[in-house]
């Protein structure tokens, strides 16, 4: 009966999501790429923050970082405490200049933008072919991750094979995404952000009363492991600093993910970014720091019982809710990882069909890109599906490989040119590149110490290139301001 009921609830949740893109997909005239990407820009203050942290909030919240605190406990903090000033400083300095620009360039995603920066040059196009191509490699690995999330999900709580879970939650995000567009991301992730912050607040609660209250949580948790309730993780010296390291350049990560980014661009006003900044901060904290408790209170309570630490919060709410509570809670949990999934597929589907569009030899039609667009997101999911059955990592390497990666790749040249005036074509191609092939070389070369030298790295190399070319930079744009362009 608990499992019928757990069926029944979320089958219910996933029927409401696929309407939502039906609805979208007959009452919006999408007549324009942009409009079926981003809304038209016109996206309201909680719409966009709740959406900015759904959609990031992923298999990594209840999954891999679960799985972190059921190992290494609160040493994870050092990654959430960067994160979160991180997300503190972008909406502060980025997103303001960001949504501004974005709009005066008609840009779309974080690659289209750097491309579009550079337009009056080749830069321009290589810059976009680079930039896509980083984003397939990395997005589509993330899709992956998110899906494998789905399919653990439904089949330790609803007692569904994995084979057919990750089928199901593949095919319905496809599904939603490819008729409703960046509307219909926004408002699912409105309704899973409700759920997810429910999720955060009730599984915690009843983990730590079923182990007897908070002075017995901290008791037992002590007894079991003295290391999760500190954030050396009992490690000291050099380890301790190569530990420190390795999650705060791993949080780094946040300032290049463009599904996050999307909202920005997508936002109504950049005057509203300030009132975003409060709930989407809120949120984070949350998302970042209760799941580290939910995985010590799980190591005390599964502890030589379940294989695999990212399956705790699944097992959880399983065993204390009853099925029509565990439903919904798990409606919220696989809704974060959907909507993580659906913005995902956008980002990879704007970034291929405008790379089309630059290179087709004649104009191509708006209802052609739309169709590209949505063609994309399907094939997005199918490989994301695919990669679910490989299964090449846990959720957490998967994601730590793909969010380094975007973030070096995409947010570092980003952050160059709103923050840096200096910053030029060469030096923001050669950082792509460089972030691209240094992320994948770190990891799989000196993996112990992944990510720490892909920042310094790429760094370098962008601002050594963009100091060389600082006069052809100059140069080529007094010839434009002479020939008038």
């Amino acid at each position: 009966m608990a499992e019928f009921q757990l069926q029944l609830t979320f089958g219910l949740f996933l029927l409401s999501l696929i309407a939502i893109g039906i609805y979208f997909f007959v009452t919006t005239e999408t007549k324009q790429l942009s409009e079926y990407m981003l809304a038209d820009r016109d996206v309201g203050t909680w719409p966009i923050a709740i959406s900015e942290v759904a959609s990031v909030a992923s298999g990594w919240t209840f999954f891999a970082w679960v799985g972190v605190g059921f190992t290494v406990g609160l040493s994870g903090l050092w990654f959430s405490i960067t994160m979160l000033l991180i997300v503190l400083f972008m909406y502060r300095y980025i997103a303001p200049t960001f949504r501004r620009e974005s709009e005066r360039m008609n840009s779309q995603t974080v690659a289209d933008h750097l491309a579009l920066f550079f337009r009056d040059n080749w830069y321009g196009s290589a810059i976009r072919l680079v930039a896509t191509i980083s984003v397939v490699v990395f997005m589509v690995s993330y899709i992956g991750a998110q899906i494998i999330a789905v399919g653990e999900a439904m089949d330790i709580a609803l007692g569904i094979d994995y084979t057919t879970a990750v089928l199901v939650g593949g095919v319905a995000v496809a599904l939603y995404t490819t008729l409703g567009g960046f509307n219909a991301s926004v408002w699912t992730d409105m309704l899973q952000g409700g759920l997810v912050f429910l999720a955060v607040i009730a599984l915690p609660i009843a983990m730590v009363a079923e182990i007897g209250g908070w002075s017995a949580f901290v008791t037992e948790t002590t007894a079991t492991d003295p290391s999760l309730l500190s954030m050396t993780a009992g490690d000291t010296g050099m380890a301790l600093t190569v530990a420190a390291l390795a999650w705060i350049t791993f949080a780094f990560g946040a300032i290049g993910q463009p599904h996050g980014l999307m909202r920005f661009q997508a936002i109504r006003s950049e005057r509203i970014v300030s009132a975003a900044s409060v709930i989407a901060v809120t949120f984070q904290a949350l998302r970042l720091t209760v799941p580290l408790i939910m995985g010590a209170a799980g190591r005390v309570l599964y502890e030589g019982v379940i294989d695999d630490p990212e399956l705790v919060a699944m097992h959880a709410i399983v065993d204390l809710f009853p099925g029509w509570f565990a439903g919904l809670l798990l409606a919220g949990i696989i809704g974060a990882i959907l909507s993580t999934s659906d913005s995902m597929m956008l980002v990879t589907s704007a970034d291929v069909t405008r790379l089309y569009e630059e290179y087709a030899d004649s104009d191509v039609s708006e209802r052609t890109l739309l169709l590209l667009g949505r063609g994309v997101v399907l094939a997005a999911a199918a490989v994301g599906i695919g990669l679910a059955y490989v299964r090449p990592g846990t959720i957490f390497e998967i994601i730590e490989f793909a969010f380094v990666g975007l973030g070096v790749s995409l947010g570092l040249p980003l952050f160059a040119l709103v923050l840096w005036e200096r910053t030029t074509a060469a030096g923001v191609l050669a950082a792509i590149v460089v972030g691209l092939v240094s992320s994948i070389g770190n990891l799989y070369f000196l993996p112990e110490y992944f990510p720490i030298f892909v920042w310094p790295v790429t760094l370098a190399v962008l601002v050594i290139v963009s100091l060389l070319t600082a006069g052809e930079e100059t140069a080529r744009k007094m010839d434009a301001a002479a020939s008038g362009d």
